[in-house]
């Protein structure tokens, strides 16, 4: 068993949607209280794009400066800049609160290609941790854009690099840039979502810290937490 895993179970995605959201914009707050500055890493799928289009409905209608405030993506398309496909999209579409910094992964209208736009977010990511990083949860036990049998552990010992080129991604589309595990872990929090029935095996072996998939490697440098509905919990 993972001991050192905090877990929060939701009846529902939107009741875990509706707290996590909350508890990010209070983490946030108190963040840019303590140092004047938070970093906040999101993600995409169904899921992350739920929790991003909340934390930005939430920021603006904050009326305080949060030009503190750092937005990333541990993971992004490499695709057009207004793909719908991109993880970067309910922000860039959503988000009125000018005082709030995004930071994208360059796409490919800026002429450049995966390599270079990973080189890119890395030179933006130098000397920064998240405050919080919030990764989804695939079936198969990936996150960001580290997928079994295209990730190998081994492979990260010693990596230095904070942001990676995906070139053979087994969902479309197969070119990504993503945090390495390394990145991820330097994080102070990671937050894992999962909800829904297909997610349920995935969950069973992070909550055992089975490292044969990529979630079962994450471990935040002060809490890892996993947030769950029953139906990813509970199913068999």
């Amino acid at each position: 068993m993972n001991d050192d895993l905090d877990i929060s179970m939701y009846a529902d995605a939107p009741a875990l949607i509706s707290a996590t959201s909350i508890e990010a914009v209070e983490l946030i707050s108190i963040r840019l209280l303590e140092k004047g500055m938070c970093h906040i890493a999101l993600t995409g799928g169904t899921l992350g794009g739920q929790f991003a289009d909340a934390l930005v409905e939430k920021l603006n209608a904050n009326d305080a400066d949060l030009s503190g405030l750092h937005i990333w993506f541990s993971d992004e398309r490499f695709d057009t800049a207004d793909s719908p496909l991109r993880n970067s999209q309910p922000v860039r579409t959503g988000l009125k609160n000018a005082s709030v910094t995004v930071h994208e992964v360059k796409s490919t209208d800026d002429g450049v290609n995966v390599i270079e736009a990973a080189a890119a977010y890395e030179a933006e990511l130098q000397d920064i941790a998240m405050d919080i990083c919030v990764l989804g949860l695939g079936p198969d036990g990936h996150v960001a854009s580290l997928f079994p049998n295209h990730w190998d552990s081994k492979n990260e010992i010693g990596l230095t690099a904070r942001a990676i080129p995906i070139t053979d991604s087994p969902k479309s589309p197969p070119q990504r840039v993503s945090f390495s595990m390394n990145y991820i872990n330097a994080s102070d929090e990671v937050w894992i979502i999962a909800t829904g029935e297909a997610k349920a095996p995935a969950v069973s072996q992070i909550v055992e810290g089975d490292q044969s998939i990529p979630a079962g490697h994450v471990m935040a440098t002060q809490v890892t937490r996993l947030f769950v509905d029953t139906e990813a919990f509970f199913s068999e």
